[in-house]
Order: structure tokens, then sequence, then C-alpha cells
């Protein structure tokens, strides 16, 4: 677990180096759309550390594929 610990705060800290500048120069909107964006990171974060069996990206995929075949078939009903 620690070593998950440090991986992620690594990658984290490398991330907020290269952003820091830029997120200083950027707009309220862009801001906004960097913390929408960092939260799906920080919850698939916790889920690493913590291994949890928390839904992750996969889950949210699977989720989708039913959905998404019946827009195909909807689409092009010649493809089953």
């Amino acid at each position: 677990m620690v070593g998950k610990i440090i991986c992620v705060l690594l990658l984290a800290s490398a991330m907020l180096a290269h952003d820091i500048p830029r997120f200083r120069q950027a707009s309220i909107r862009d801001r906004v759309v960097y913390g929408v964006l960092l939260l799906p990171v920080l919850y698939l974060g916790f889920i690493f550390i913590a291994a949890k069996p928390w839904p992750n990206l996969d889950s949210i995929f699977n989720l989708l594929t039913a959905p998404a075949e019946h827009i195909v078939h909807w689409i092009n009903p010649t493809i089953s």
C-alpha cells in the first residue's frame, strides 16, 4: 500500500508541477473544467490505493455496451 501511495504522489506532483504555472493564468472556466476532470483521477487513484472493489472505468464501459449496441442496431438494422 505504501508503494501505491508513493506512486500516486509522484504522479500527482509531476502533474501539478507541470500544470500550476498554466493554472494560474487560466480563466475561471478553464479552472472549473480542470477541477471536474481531476475528480475521476482522484477517484481512480483512491480505489487504486485502497484496492476497493468499487466501479472503475471498465464497469462504466460495460454499462454502456448494451445501449451502444441498440443504437448501432437502430441506425443500421443489417448489423446484428
